[in-house]
């Protein structure tokens, strides 16, 4: 009699904490990266009226007679395994990893603790923190490097004074003139002569313009013309005083026949290392490239040269580029974080790294949608996101994995089952009563 009041206890103790972990669920049906829980239930200790028996000469085998004590909670599992569904953001360190991986993060205390949820931020040093609690996003911070060795990532390069760095531009050391020198070009037999500007990066990361005067060199051969540098002008179009050396001439010939290019100088590659002084010095200098021009009358009837300058080869190589301050970041799908700047250039900033586990069930809820490693878990297995085929994806959020309708549905057979055991309970009270009333 006592046996079944103790067994509607257990159950009722059982279908509350199944109650208490569906409620969890519904609680956190928006929490960003949140996992599900499931209770199961197992029986408890059997109290045995007769022992199993063996068959006999003289009679058969008997089975045990046990009488239950009633259920406990045999586990509550978190559905990790299972992804949520991706939530658009369009804020660039929002990021959602498709794939097992979970974010390595640091906390307060210097720990490692892991999560799915990717709603991070930036703080006053540039370093890359969950939104929530400010707690470190851990990486990779040496292009190329290997993910077992982690840091904090600094996506913002701010100094020790607090103020963002610029990127420091690199000077032009190439360019190019190129196109064709007509032979019935007028210009060219002026004073002033053809004018060719062409702009580059000095060594301060400023911008600067050289200006060239193309003639026909004042002499009556049609293939000998003359490139001369008449000046250099700083980032606001104002010309630099004593910037050029004096007679900064080039001396081009051409073939007679074809009009091709023979020489620069005497040099058949065509390069002449131009140079600046004065208060121009800062601009450097760099190597200008004759070779690719021609020397022909247009078949068109046109009477104008067609003569183009530009930084760098073909490949773009030496072309330099100024000073820039850096105006956004972007986050590829395998975690790397590139910082942009203005002058169209871009820098590596860090790679995310992840972790997986042997066990993911094991792992334990931290709070904050962390996890922290168990002794079942199984080490944390640093690696980058593709290392598993997975991705990672930049302006979006992992969403709940909660099914209200399975929820919901549980929370039914929950109630029902509170409702069985404490009938028990009312039941074996009801039985206890009437034996009470046996003396009367």
């Amino acid at each position: 009699m006592m046996r079944s009041l103790w067994s509607g206890v257990a159950g009722l103790k059982t279908h509350q904490i199944q109650m208490d972990v569906i409620g969890n669920n519904v609680a956190n049906v928006n929490t960003t990266s949140y996992k599900a829980q499931k209770t199961t239930f197992g029986d408890l200790l059997y109290q045995n009226a007769r022992r199993a028996a063996p068959p006999s000469n003289v009679r058969g085998g008997t089975n045990a007679k046990q009488v239950g004590l009633g259920a406990k909670t045999s586990s509550i599992m978190t559905n990790i395994a299972k992804q949520g569904s991706i939530q658009q953001t369009d804020y660039a360190l929002d990021l959602s990893i498709t794939g097992d991986s979970f974010f390595v993060i640091e906390n307060e205390r210097g720990e490692m603790n892991y999560t799915r949820d990717g709603s991070f931020t930036v703080d006053a040093e540039g370093y890359l923190v969950t939104r929530s609690d400010g707690y470190y996003v851990r990486g990779s911070i040496a292009e190329g490097g290997e993910a077992a060795g982690t840091s904090r990532i600094q996506v913002l390069p701010i100094d020790d004074e607090g103020n963002m760095e610029k990127m420091a531009g690199e000077a032009t050391t190439y360019a190019r003139i190129t196109g064709n020198i007509s032979k019935t070009d007028s210009l060219l037999s002026s004073d002033a002569g053809r004018k060719v500007d062409l702009e580059f990066y000095g060594t301060d990361g400023k911008t600067y313009t050289v200006r060239l005067a193309f003639t026909d060199a004042g002499d009556d051969n049609p293939t000998t013309y003359q490139a001369k540098i008449t000046g250099i002008m700083d980032q606001n179009h104002n010309f630099i005083e004593g910037g050029v050396p004096e007679d900064t001439v080039v001396n081009l010939t051409y073939d007679v026949t074809n009009g091709k290019f023979v020489s620069a100088n005497g040099n058949a590659n065509g390069i002449y290392d131009l140079t600046f002084e004065g208060d121009a010095a800062v601009a450097g200098g760099f190597s200008l490239d004759f070779s690719g021009t021609t020397n022909y009358a247009p078949l068109n009837g046109a009477s104008t040269s067609a003569l183009a300058a530009y930084r760098g080869d073909m490949e773009g190589n030496g072309e330099g580029y100024p000073e820039g301050d850096m105006n956004g970041v972007a986050i590829g799908r395998d975690g790397t974080i590139t910082r942009l700047y203005s002058n169209g250039q871009n820098r590596f900033a860090g790679k995310i790294v992840v972790a997986e586990f042997a066990n993911v069930t094991g792992l334990n809820k931290e709070g904050q949608n962390l996890y922290a490693v168990t002794s079942n878990s199984g080490p944390a297995q640093m690696m980058y996101v593709e290392d598993d085929g997975g991705y990672i994806s930049s302006g979006t959020l992992e969403m709940s994995n909660v099914d209200l309708s399975g929820e919901f549905t549980d929370m039914i057979i929950t109630q029902r089952g509170f409702q069985a055991n404490s009938r028990v309970i009312t039941v074996s009270d009801t039985l206890l009563d009437e034996l009470r009333q046996l003396k009367r």
